[in-house]
């Protein structure tokens, strides 16, 4: 399910219903299932990269869980009936041609701009790209180091800075939509999940 469309479902709860509590924790939850499936996508497509990717996406998901756990065992409530985001079934032809022209789009253009601009381009398609989707340019991305046009620590760089991207789009979100006191609540386990996935990657 779209960890976006869950982050913007349950901000709208938790000013409507104040229960940021509960909106945050699954807010966290969404994101930290992002990492744990651009490890079995990348597992799957490109089983090579992840010597380089899962200590990255792996610290990332370890710090973001236990600053989630440390910061939000005690403050979940289980009161009020949640809302369920209204997602389109994938397997619908209208969804995947959708994500299909989505993927194609970005493949394109991170291959021409990897070639017009070297690293420079490919990591710009990531940024912006990463706003409201990390898969097709984790796929994208997965496809050209497949093919060996793309070397492995610019693939993981490139993954990272799309989830970077991805994760303050949706703060953003969280702020604008839930408000501040939501915000408060998401801001320091999301930057724990960050700082980890940062640390690994420039340590690794």
């Amino acid at each position: 399910m779209s960890s976006t469309a869950t982050t913007l479902v349950y901000s709208r709860h938790a000013r409507a219903n104040a229960l940021t509590g509960v909106a945050a924790g699954v807010i966290l939850v969404a994101n930290l299932v992002v990492l744990a499936r651009i490890a079995v996508v990348s597992a799957v497509v490109s089983p090579a990269i992840l010597p380089r990717l899962a200590p990255v996406l792996g610290a990332a998901l370890l710090a973001g869980a236990a600053a989630t756990f440390v910061y939000w065992r005690r403050r979940l409530s289980s009161d009020g009936e949640l809302p369920v985001p209204k997602i389109p079934n994938p397997t619908e032809l209208r969804a995947a041609l959708g994500f299909g022209l989505l993927f194609a789009v970005v493949l394109i253009l991170a291959a021409w701009l990897t070639d017009v601009a070297g690293r420079a381009g490919l990591y710009a398609v990531a940024l912006v790209s990463g706003f409201t989707d990390v898969d097709a340019i984790t796929l994208s991305t997965l496809r050209l180091f497949s093919l060996g046009t793309l070397g492995a620590a610019d693939a993981v760089i490139a993954i990272g800075i799309a989830f970077a991207s991805n994760m303050a789009f949706k703060l953003g979100l969280v702020l604008a939509v839930g408000g501040r006191a939501l915000a408060r609540q998401v801001i320091v386990p999301a930057a724990a999940s960050l700082g980890g996935g940062l640390a690994a990657l420039l340590l690794w």
